[in-house]
């Protein structure tokens, strides 16, 4: 299935308008959609958007393939439905009405009306339109009820579509205990109402299967058999998107791994009466410069699955040094003060955490201390797992690197925060937490460990180490001239990149 240029050319785009009442969602299921976190404005007061606006989606960057339209809440369907049955010519048809009757019959300057007259305008040039119904409100409600009532009278195919379908136990929406989900009775009163076009798509937590079942249902109702097949491309499209974002948050978890694994922090000349300073000294920057390449292994994958990162999170920060503030994958050996980038503990994590939340547009992991809880610790409890340092006093080497416990649970948190992000939606900031914990969910891939332990023996495959690392490895004897041509060929970093991240494949696997 291709589709020409000049045939691109000739695309119309599809109008899809998206309605519903006040704060149901429909700016935030548009950010998710489209994957723009500046979309719209967005926050928990009625009546937020004021005017429509257009996100528009085109296919490869060229033709224009949807007009998504973000309109007004609906807020006057009681008062405009009891307006078209007292109306002479809705009466005159037995109660039977149109969109031109909607219109007509709506007073068109009163301040009331005004956020609805708005909305049923991009009805009116809308090719489908698309319902946004919260499943946590009962569809009883006066307002919800009359507005199903018009919907259905408009003569445009509608898709009703549910959000905060996946709404988690901990989001403020659920946390008085007194708001349940009423999708059963959603279900029930649609199909009283002849609507059975319904898509689950939550802004809150993306999913890109959902995604498709949308675009799928926008395709079978356009008119045009072109804009049928460029909708379906532009599918295609966006699979392999998806599949290029796995992919590449796997190369960055597996990158981040062999760099900490073959880092190793070296202090060379050191005498007898020094080495315990120097091996205090030798630990914080070990533990400095794995902290600085993690969080910028987070910014890499934020950065992938389509967040805005702002400036202040990649400052390092000069904070306090407190026992309760060490990074617990690190111990919590006493230091004067530490220089670090994305804080170094909970409480510093919750700084840190509120400079981020202040600088990124469209991405909330809930509050501070959240976004400081996997950007600052790295791991809870344990105590010092990173240290393998030792004094060789015959050479007068201190020398210091990562163990292979907290290089396993460096592989969970990158895995743990790239499903997080995948299925992060862009909606309303403070909805739902979205918690990347310092302790996630151990990964289990049979020999990573092995792959992980070879990496730690091989100071060269770290893009973090200077050539004072070398000097605590044992001479290798197949770098000598003319070996290497009788030996297998040495292994390099990329293959190590390349051997973790498709092993990686059974913990972040390709969409279906």
């Amino acid at each position: 299935m291709r589709v020409t240029n000049e045939e691109l050319r000739s695309l119309k785009p599809l109008v899809v308008a998206v309605v519903g009442p006040t704060n149901e969602g429909k700016t935030s299921i548009l950010r998710t959609l489209t994957s723009d976190p500046n979309f719209g404005l967005v926050n928990a007061y009625n009546g937020t958007t004021a005017r429509a606006e257009i996100q528009k989606i085109f296919f490869k960057g060229i033709a224009e393939l949807l007009q998504l339209v973000d309109t007004p809440g609906f807020q006057t369907s009681g008062e405009i439905y009891e307006l078209l049955m007292e109306d002479p010519q809705v009466s005159a048809k037995m109660g039977a009405f149109n969109l031109d009757d909607i219109m007509r019959v709506a007073p068109q300057y009163e301040e009331d009306f005004r956020h609805d007259l708005r909305a049923w305008r991009e009805v009116a040039r809308a090719d489908v339109v698309v319902f946004v119904v919260n499943v946590v409100e009962n569809p009883k409600q006066t307002l919800l009820k009359h507005t199903l009532a018009l919907l259905k009278n408009v003569g445009k195919p509608v898709i009703v579509a549910y959000n905060n379908t996946k709404t988690e136990p901990s989001s403020p929406l659920l946390a008085s205990g007194s708001v349940v989900d009423y999708r059963a009775e959603w279900d029930e009163t649609l199909r009283a109402n002849n609507f059975f076009l319904v898509q689950e798509y939550d802004a809150h937590v993306r999913s890109f299967l959902n995604e498709l079942e949308l675009f799928e249902k926008l395709a079978a109702l356009a008119r045009e058999p072109l804009t049928q097949r460029v909708l379906r491309l532009e599918m295609r499209e966006r699979r392999a998107r998806e599949l290029r974002r796995l992919e590449r948050s796997r190369e960055i978890v597996a990158e981040l791994v062999v760099d900490v694994a073959a880092y190793r922090e070296v202090k060379t000349n050191v005498g007898q009466n020094e080495w315990e300073t120097e091996l205090a000294r030798v630990e914080e920057t070990l533990e400095q410069n794995a902290v600085r390449r993690e969080h910028r292994a987070q910014v890499e994958l934020l950065e992938t699955w389509g967040f805005n990162v702002g400036v202040l999170d990649r400052e390092m920060l000069d904070v306090e040094d407190e026992s309760a503030q060490r990074d617990r994958l690190f111990g919590s050996g006493a230091k004067s003060r530490a220089k670090v980038g994305g804080g170094v503990g909970a409480t510093v994590g919750a700084v840190v955490g509120g400079a981020i939340d202040a600088c990124v547009g469209g991405l909330s992991f809930g509050t501070g201390a959240v976004i400081g809880g996997f950007l600052g610790g790295l791991l809870g409890g344990g105590g010092a797992l990173a240290y393998n340092a030792k004094y060789d006093p015959k050479e007068k080497v201190v020398s210091a690197k990562v163990r292979i416990e907290a290089l396993e649970t460096l592989v969970a948190r990158g895995v743990d925060l790239t499903k997080k992000l995948q299925t992060r939606g862009k909606a309303l900031d403070d909805a739902v937490q979205a918690v990347v914990g310092a302790n996630p969910p151990k990964v289990e891939i049979p020999g990573l460990r092995a792959e992980i332990e070879d990496c730690r023996g091989r100071w060269e495959f770290s893009t973090m180490n200077d050539a004072k690392a070398s000097a605590v490895d044992a001479y290798d004897w197949r770098r000598l001239p003319g070996v290497s041509r009788f030996t297998k060929e040495l292994k390099k970093r990329e293959d190590a990149v390349a051997s973790i991240a498709n092993m990686l494949k059974r913990a972040i696997p390709d969409v279906e």
